[in-house]
């Protein structure tokens, strides 16, 4: 389940976000991982299958790169 992220919305530290960059040549997904705020990010790589777990333990919502919510195709 996705949250909504609202224009002007106040700092939120429980609010979590990635955006994947991109799979490089060694298989790792790319991403960056924000707290808060989309805007305040860290890069960050790690295999598929770790990136997945990650994900779900930080209950992120997954933007795509316009840092807009994008469906979550695995809760379909």
């Amino acid at each position: 389940m996705y949250r909504k992220i609202a224009d002007n919305q106040p700092f939120d530290p429980r609010c979590k976000f990635v955006t994947v960059t991109g799979i490089n040549g060694r298989g790792f997904v790319e991403f960056e991982f924000a707290i808060g705020a989309p805007e305040l990010f860290v890069e960050l790589m790690l295999p598929p299958a770790e990136f997945e777990a990650f994900c779900l333990s930080q209950d992120v919502l997954r933007l795509d790169e316009t840092n807009q919510p994008m469906i979550n195709r695995s809760k379909q």
